[in-house]
């Protein structure tokens, strides 16, 4: 049954409104939508040899990721929106802006710190030496963060031969701004402390995020694994972490493991999970409320959220949101990788054998008469087909229980929530009747086999798309009649089949 509509997805940025309820009873919407309003935010050289290294082994086959190119080995220095850089680090962000194209300006107007520099304790000296360099993701003049724009960024950079990170709000330090760190791979001057950022301890090289920690413990890169070019191989970087940690993870099975870990025994540990979500300021979370967030949480824990920080990342968010009125949550995700389905059919008179569920399916019900509105993730499809969820469930006693509830099997359409308990008692409630959307992944709920159109972006390749959508990078590589070196071009389409590696 095909959608109604899609709705257009338009970068839209984090609006802290409170609205009518949802996951709890409602009966009036206003009759037109509010516009939908973006939060303000608040706006000499210790040199070191490049590194000798001792790489763990790689995989035998190499593939240079899209958009890599060598830097001019040029160390003069130039003066760049009032900051001190070398040409060598010019020149890779010149490269950078040709594969981003976005708004931000990072070759001029948003190098917020050159190299050569000093910028306190919170920069660890990496800006001492050549191939540091800040980006500002603030709009220019402005006080808007743009989130959706911090990972085309980081991309672009990496794939240039940038070490590339986003320090967040405070990260560096009570007060710290917001900002992307970014470190020149093989730059000949770099600081001692810009070397240890990329091979050290705390290493972008080990899949981690720069930053030196108290306790020991490195924190994680958020963006992803190191990007690695040929001449950085040249120049003996390699990949160095643990080879479990660079295993594609199976992510239907991670969600299911991340949604059942939140099921509750009762209506009192129900309140414990709802506590533990902190999605309402004083302790004030009630499980009548917390589907939004107990969505996002299920999302985050299962690693299927596009980024860790930013909006997407802040469960308070997820609460009350209403797609009609205030954008949320679709808005909060990156408009090129998701898509909307709205369809104004109750969910009891849906045909889901025709148009049915995937796992990771973020679905929003609209209200009926006596009703609520209410937010859960598919949380598997089993071999059956049959879809379900967990959520905080309404019992009939009124109570909220978090539950995995099955919400509808193909082969029996008189069993499910979806034909039962969510659309039948007014007493309990009732909930899409109005119709619902659902929110999707590109590519990645396809079912097993399907083949999805994807445009190459930068640092990306064959093995790194494979992960990407459960595949394999030489069934890719067949399916598109590719052939060694398997070289791939920014913007260019090649056809994946997705998810033939999960059982």
């Amino acid at each position: 049954m095909p959608a109604k509509h899609i709705f257009p997805l338009r970068r839209f940025y984090l609006a802290l409104f409170i609205f009518i309820s949802a996951c709890a009873a409602s009966t009036q919407l206003p009759a037109t939508p509010r516009p939908f309003t973006p939060v303000p935010t608040l706006a000499s050289p210790s040199l070191t040899p490049a590194p000798t290294l001792t790489p763990t082994p790689e995989p035998q086959l190499f593939l240079e990721p899209a958009g890599c190119q060598t830097p001019p080995e040029d160390y003069s220095h130039v003066q760049i929106n009032g900051w001190q850089l070398d040409q060598r680090t010019y020149a890779m962000l010149q490269s950078a802006a040709q594969l981003y194209t976005g708004p931000i300006d990072l070759a001029n107007t948003a190098i917020t710190q050159g190299s050569y520099s000093s910028n306190g304790p919170a920069s660890f000296g990496t800006h001492l030496g050549g191939g540091a360099v800040d980006i500002s993701v603030i709009t220019p003049g402005g006080k808007i963060v743009m989130y959706n724009e911090i990972e085309p960024t980081i991309k672009a950079l990496r794939a240039a031969g940038f070490a590339a990170w986003l320090r967040d709000w405070n990260e560096l330090g009570e007060g710290s701004g917001i900002h992307i760190h970014a470190i020149a791979i093989g730059d000949a001057e770099l600081s001692e402390a810009a070397t240890e950022q990329l091979t050290g301890e705390f290493g972008y090289f080990r899949g981690y995020s720069g930053v030196p920690t108290s306790d020991g413990i490195p924190i994680p890169d958020r963006h992803g694994g190191p990007v690695i070019c040929e001449w950085m191989r040249e120049q003996g970087y390699a990949d160095l972490r643990p080879e479990a940690e660079t295993t594609p993870p199976n992510w239907q099975a991670n969600l299911k493991q991340a949604a059942e870990a939140y099921i509750a025994a009762d209506q009192t540990e129900t309140y414990t999970v709802a506590h533990r979500l902190d999605f309402r300021p004083g302790n004030n979370e009630d499980p009548s409320n917390m589907c939004g967030p107990l969505a996002g949480a299920i999302l985050r824990d299962a690693g299927l959220l596009p980024v860790n920080y930013g909006p997407l990342m802040e469960l308070r968010n997820y609460w009350l949101d209403d797609p009609r009125i205030n954008g949320r949550p679709w808005s909060m995700f990156p408009p090129n990788d998701y898509e909307v389905f709205h369809f104004d059919t109750a969910i009891n008179r849906f045909d889901f054998v025709a148009w049915p569920l995937r796992p990771a399916d973020f679905l929003y019900t609209y209200q009926g008469r006596d009703g609520y509105e209410h937010m859960f993730i598919v949380t598997e499809v089993d071999a059956l087909g049959r879809a379900y969820t967990v959520t905080n469930n309404k019992q009939p006693d009124l109570t909220y229980i978090i539950q995995k509830v099955m919400l509808y099997d193909p082969n029996d359409p008189s069993t499910g929530v979806f034909k039962k308990d969510w659309v039948k008692s007014p007493k309990i409630g009732r909930t899409g009747l109005q119709g619902f959307d659902v929110f999707r992944k590109k590519g990645a709920s396809l079912p097993s086999g399907s083949l999805y159109d994807y445009s190459v972006e930068p640092g990306d390749t064959l093995q790194t798309i494979a992960a990407k959508f459960s595949s394999q990078w030489d069934v890719i590589a067949e399916e598109n009649q590719l052939a060694s070196p398997y070289t791939l071009s920014i913007g260019q389409t090649i056809v994946v089949p997705v998810n033939i590696l999960v059982p």
